[in-house]
């Protein structure tokens, strides 16, 4: 429309880098609150949709963006409660707003560190991925896969851990640190 503000493609695409880095977060937020997941999923798509809203493109991205995020969801998922419920429930805004800070706190402190290890399980590969995915994407022991693969399970052990103490040496590598606490 003409003289409507807009934000900028740079903007735009801040705006999307950080809902996709806080929609864990906040997911997860969500389906405390709201227990049915496919109802939890709709919460998070009317939490998206306020993020993405003309609001945003008005007053630009908040500076505190996963406080924000947080606090989106909360009414969301209140209105949502208030709109499905038979009963009246009646919240302690207190302990809401004691749940939002907390997972303000774990984006802001594990959002680097997940970046880093997105950038170095990329970094990954060969049979060291495919040891990586057996383990963690199939959840196969370390004997099931020694079974599948025809070696030890020694030796599964020691591969995987190789691979872990060389992510967590890119990890640290990654964000300029000395130790990365565990």
């Amino acid at each position: 429309m003409p003289g409507e503000a807009t934000l900028e493609i740079s903007s735009m695409q801040d705006l999307a880098r950080r809902w996709v880095a806080a929609q864990p977060a906040v997911a997860a937020f969500i389906s405390l609150m709201v227990r049915d997941f496919h109802d939890a999923q709709d919460v998070l798509q009317e939490v998206a949709a306020a993020v993405l809203s003309r609001n945003v493109v008005k007053t630009g991205i908040p500076a505190s963006f996963d406080a924000w995020v947080i606090g989106i969801a909360r009414h969301k998922a209140i209105d949502w409660h208030r709109r499905t419920s038979v009963d009246r429930i009646v919240f302690n805004t207190e302990a809401l707003d004691e749940i939002a800070a907390a997972y303000e706190q774990l984006t802001r402190e594990y959002g680097p560190r997940q970046e880093a290890l997105e950038h170095c399980l990329r970094r990954v590969v060969g049979k060291s991925r495919k040891l990586l995915e057996m383990r963690y994407q199939d959840d196969l022991s370390p004997t099931e896969i020694a079974q599948k693969v025809g070696s030890r399970d020694g030796a599964v052990k020691v591969a995987l851990h190789r691979i872990r103490m060389a992510l967590r040496d890119c990890i640290e590598h990654r964000l300029g640190r000395e130790e990365v606490p565990g």
